[in-house]
Order: structure tokens, then sequence, then C-alpha cells
């Protein structure tokens, strides 16, 4: 996870990633994509943003690592779960989120969490 400048290579900063907000009828959803800068800091800033946590957050969290092929350790993943439930959002993850943390995570949050594969739909 690098970026060339010029001949060199150095640690990517994410600045280039993008979060979507649809807000419509009531309803917030936030997009978060593959949440490299973290799914805690991205929530977070979204509520210093609105004063309130997204009603459905909709994006890979990132806690599978394809170079390794392994998931993050199941600490970091419970707290993250443990966060992510306070918040009171619901939340759907797909990719890089892995098997072996979404499930610690489904563990965590119960009907907090619903994993997404190609072709589903979700309607709010």
């Amino acid at each position: 996870m690098f970026e060339k400048t010029g001949d060199t290579f150095t640690p990517d900063n994410f600045a280039h990633e993008q979060n979507l907000i649809i807000s419509e009828n009531g309803i917030t959803v936030l997009i978060a994509g593959c949440a490299h800068k973290g799914i805690i800091n991205i929530v977070e800033s979204f509520h210093a943003l609105k004063g309130k946590y997204p009603d459905y957050v909709v994006g890979g969290l990132h806690l599978y690592n394809r170079a390794s092929g392994g998931s993050e350790d199941t600490e970091p993943v419970v707290a993250i779960g443990k966060y992510l439930v306070s918040t009171g959002s619901t939340y759907y993850t797909c990719h890089c989120t892995g098997e072996d943390s979404f499930n610690r995570l489904k563990t965590v949050m119960a009907g907090k969490i619903e994993y997404l594969s190609t072709g589903n739909q979700i309607n709010f």
C-alpha cells in the first residue's frame, strides 16, 4: 500500500479515499468503500460532521490482508465490533472484511451487521 511520487514509493496516506453520505426521507446512509482510514475514524468523522451516527453504513472494513492471506487478530476485531454496535447503526460489509473477521463481528454485533455479496440488494 504505497504511492509513487516520481521515482520514490511512500506509504499511501489514502487522502484520495472518499466516502459518500446519502440522506433521504430521514434516513442517512454512509458509503465507506474499503475503509482504509479505519471504519472507526470514518464513522467518527461522520458523527463530527452531522452530530449523529448514520442509520446505515455500507462498505468493506479492511480487516483482511490479501497479501498475507489472513484476517486481523481477534482482539482488535472484537473491539471494533463493540464500537460499531455502540453507534446504533446497521452495517453492511463485504469483500475486504474477510470471512473470519465478519464472523467475529457478527458474534459481537448480532443483527447489526450483514454480509453483502455480488448481486445482493439493500432497500433502505
